[in-house]
């Protein structure tokens, strides 16, 4: 049993219109916002993290030990 018919046409994607186009730099434009916002926010999380080591690391050193007499004035 041969088949005749011919195969179906692939479906083909409608072209964009305006208002996908826009929607879409829409979004692009807010997904660039949020990862600057997010890396903004994890640059400052790390940088109170070191702050934070920083105090812990030198109060259980003792502030006499790293703050030596005298080492501000010569």
């Amino acid at each position: 049993m041969a088949l005749t018919e011919g195969r179906a046409a692939s479906p083909r994607i409608p072209q964009p219109t305006r208002a996908l186009e826009r929607a879409e730099q829409e979004r692009q434009k807010y997904l660039r916002q949020r990862e600057s916002l997010q890396l903004r926010s994890m640059v400052r999380a790390l940088i109170f993290l070191a702050l934070l080591i920083l105090l812990l690391s030198m109060f259980r050193a003792g502030f006499g030990r790293v703050f030596t007499h005298g080492w501000w004035r010569p």
